[in-house]
């Protein structure tokens, strides 16, 4: 690039301190206000993404790989949303593989990731229940919703909830997170519990991230004020901080 060592030095603490600054911003509002930030300057998704890829190399693992390695093993045509994918790292492994997968974030790049407040509304069919009746709602197609470190926004509890309105009945959520943005692992897996999914499996032998795989489970209708009160509940992760390198 004609960069000297130095030069190139520079750069990657400025990039790096612009990472991070767009990770708190992310961690500290809701979707909404994220989606009119990515809208207001689209290069805001490219240097979050830039940022991300650098602080990934010195992981000792990253969740998005185990996915990959895990999915690979469903029986293919398995339909599968990756919810906050970044660059769709998921999909560009598991479609040469025969798997249908779709992607979601703040941006589309006009190929693999369909732009979506994965907070608000997916485009994607699936009901909710109308009633005090459990039930799982209906016109679902989707089997597997993954969620690898990307309930970022104040209200994240909105994903879970899509998740389950759009997933098949039985259907698996898996999510991904960051071991010290638990406040308390019990009190995440009871909230997520709560808006109607059954904990099958958790696993915390990296020192880094969380993993849990849950199933879909029949439910009856969120009221307005009980929602309110699970949102409230949204505080069990706490935002990431990166340090600075």
């Amino acid at each position: 690039s004609g960069l000297t060592p130095l030069q190139k030095h520079m750069k990657q603490n400025l990039g790096g301190a612009r990472f991070r600054l767009i990770n708190e911003r992310l961690y500290k509002s809701d979707s909404a206000e994220a989606v009119e930030m990515m809208k207001k300057d689209p290069k805001v998704f490219q240097e979050y993404h830039d940022g991300f890829r650098h602080q990934v190399q010195s992981w000792p693992s990253n969740p998005v790989s185990h996915y990959i390695d895990e999915l690979s093993k469903y029986p293919p045509k398995t339909v599968i949303v990756d919810l906050g994918c970044g660059e769709a790292a998921l999909a560009k492994a598991l479609h040469p593989k025969n798997f249908n997968v779709l992607s979601f974030d703040l941006l589309s790049d006009k190929t693999f990731v369909v732009e979506a407040d994965i907070c608000s509304r997916l485009p994607l069919p699936g009901s909710e229940p109308s009633s005090v009746e459990r039930t799982e709602g209906e016109g679902q197609i989707v089997d597997i919703v993954v969620c690898a470190l990307s309930l970022m926004s104040t209200n994240w509890l909105g994903c879970i909830r899509e998740a389950w309105r759009i997933l098949r009945p039985g259907g698996e959520l898996k999510i991904a997170e960051v071991a010290s943005r638990f406040t308390a692992v019990e009190d995440f897996a009871a909230l997520v519990r709560d808006v109607g999914f059954k904990l099958k499996k958790k696993d915390d032998r990296n020192t880094h991230f969380t993993l849990f795989q849950f199933k879909k489970v029949a439910r009856a209708t969120i009221p307005e004020q009980e929602w309110s009160a699970l949102l409230s509940r949204g505080g069990v992760l706490k935002p990431c901080e990166y340090k600075r390198r």
